[in-house]
């Protein structure tokens, strides 16, 4: 696979080649271009490699109803970025990642130079400047120095001409007797910028003064933890990445990002998610779990934003009371009188003393669901800071500090939709199961789909772990249900003797282990094979029987 739009060359200054393209934002637009159906897609992945590595590692999926990625870097360096697509029936292109070069290559640099001036001297108008510039990614060739007079700041600044052979240094006429002021303009590649000036008085002096202050002028960064922003947010990339041979005809119409609902009932909001057709309603549903009295609901609900935590490194939980264990590094003779929990919500920027405990047995037991707890759920980074029979400790936990652990408190079963079953026009023993799921905290792959001709099961997956399709299904040779991607859509090739009309159940299970699980409330018809006939001439009068 390669870009269809030729990437924007470095600057003479980039180490790295011209087939890099320079950022100086961290949070990266990636659209997609399909040269592929996306109706034979299941989903398109995103790699990541970095430090011209060739080691891949998944940062993300989406559905091929998206036009692009966005990707929040943690930090400046080098980045290789490769799509991969799956289709409906698993099999995924490219499938060796390391045997093609990337993508797409990038430089992200987010920090501007460091310039010191490091001699200026002034022997009548002829000046000598000299200076070194810090930077990881530098761009020489724009290295620009000026000058104007000193003490008049609407004067015109006059650019000098640097020499070819160096461009940390300078010696030139200036045709001014009284003070003047140098600038020194530094820029990286990623156009990253600093202004650093110095003073030179008038007369035959040689200057010895501190250099100024840096003037930076970099481009705003997203904090690690704060989680990609919306995709109508952050620099686009240097054009689409085709996903496979061909183009698309009549590409299905996007679908409208989520917006916010009210809950109903708790006032809160949740997410509001449009079914993954055109016009059709979601099917009739209902919770094989809840009470027969008691229509299935969204039980809870987040309130304000979705927690700011690297879900790479935290471990999504479902229960608010746990043990954190712990061991003792080091302990003098008097030894431990208590151990303080300390808490943050917002990833090291505030902490709170939660609770003090006396460190017996090597465990603290945490109590998330303590009353002054307004928000349960979330995400919550842990310290621990034990306390010496003498009363010493190490300091407590404060701004900028990061937690020893992190977790995701998450409570709040998916929501799940179906929609109705379409016939797959490529195969006519296929048939196309829609859904649309939603959860903050998904993990890979978290839906199972399945089906039975009563309501009540016995329950026979739609896809499985094997490679044939299931009809019977006994308690001793019981096939695994395979766990989908959210992809919304699955192609099941409906095996010989289903009947025209089953029950379906669709499960969503998220990162914490909460499962949302619905069945048809009615069965569905399966069989959308439609009859054709074929006149095959004129049957004797004689040959009818009466």
């Amino acid at each position: 696979m390669t870009f269809a739009a030729a990437l924007i060359g470095l600057t003479m200054g980039q180490p790295l080649g011209p087939d890099y393209y320079p950022m100086n934002s961290r949070t990266i637009k990636l659209p997609i271009e399909y040269k592929k159906d996306r109706n034979t897609i299941r989903q398109v992945v995103l790699y990541v490699a970095r430090n011209g590595e060739n080691t891949w590692y998944q940062e993300g999926s989406v559905s091929p109803d998206k036009d692009a990625f966005v990707y929040v870097a943690k930090d400046d360096g080098v980045y290789w970025f490769k799509m991969q697509i799956e289709d409906l029936k698993g099999n995924r292109d490219p499938s060796d990642l390391t045997r093609d070069p990337p993508d797409l290559k990038m430089v992200i640099d987010t920090t501007a130079p460091q310039v010191r001036v490091t001699n200026a001297k002034r022997t009548g108008d002829e000046i000598v400047v000299e200076w070194a510039i810090d930077d990881k990614f530098p761009n020489d060739a724009e290295t620009k120095v000026h000058f104007r007079a000193s003490g008049n700041p609407s004067a015109f600044w006059q650019e000098v001409t640097l020499p070819a052979t160096s461009r940390t240094g300078v010696k030139f006429p200036s045709g001014i007797s009284d003070g003047v002021t140098v600038k020194i303009t530094a820029i990286d590649v990623a156009g990253n910028k600093t202004e650093i000036t110095r003073d030179l008085p008038s007369g035959n002096a040689t200057t010895s003064l501190k250099d100024p202050p840096a003037i930076t002028y970099p481009v705003p960064a997203v904090p690690d933890g704060q989680g990609p922003l919306p995709p109508d947010i952050g620099p686009v990339g240097p054009g689409p990445i085709p996903i496979g041979p061909g183009s698309i005809v009549a590409p299905p119409p996007p679908i409208k990002p989520y917006q916010p609902i009210p809950n109903e009932n708790t006032g809160t909001l949740l997410p509001n998610y449009p079914p993954l057709t055109n016009g059709p309603k979601p099917l009739e549903t209902l919770d094989p779990k809840a009470p027969p009295a008691r229509p299935a609901t969204h039980a809870g609900a987040w309130s304000g934003a979705p927690p700011a935590v690297e879900l790479t490194r935290a471990q999504a939980i479902n229960y608010p009371r746990f043990d954190l264990g712990f061991d003792l590094e080091q302990r003098g003779p008097s030894g431990i009188s208590r151990v303080d929990l300390w808490v943050t919500r917002d990833d090291g920027r505030s902490w709170r003393k939660w609770s003090q405990h006396d460190g017996k047995g090597g465990a603290v037991r945490v109590a998330l669901d303590a009353k002054e707890n307004e928000q349960l759920e979330g995400n919550y980074g842990f310290r621990l800071v034990p306390v010496s029979g003498a009363g010493l400790s190490e300091r407590e936990p404060g701004t900028g500090d990061a937690p020893d652990m992190r977790v995701v408190l998450d409570v709040t079963p998916p929501q799940i939709d179906l929609y109705a079953p379409i016939s797959d026009p490529n195969a006519l023993d296929t048939l196309i199961i829609q859904w649309k799921a939603a959860d903050r905290n998904f993990g890979d792959d978290p839906i199972t789909l399945e089906w039975s001709d009563s309501a009540a099961g016995p329950w026979k997956p739609v896809a499985t772990t094997g490679t044939d399709p299931v009809v019977l299904a006994t308690a001793v040779n019981t096939p695994i249900a395979r766990r989908l991607a959210n992809t919304g859509q699955y192609g099941w090739r409906v095996p010989a003797g289903v009947p025209a009309r089953v029950y379906l159940k669709a499960s969503a299970r998220d990162a914490a282990g909460n499962v949302k699980e619905i069945v048809t409330r009615e069965p569905i018809l399966v069989d959308l094979t439609k009859p054709r006939a074929k006149i095959n001439g004129i049957v004797p009068p004689d040959a009818v029987r009466p």
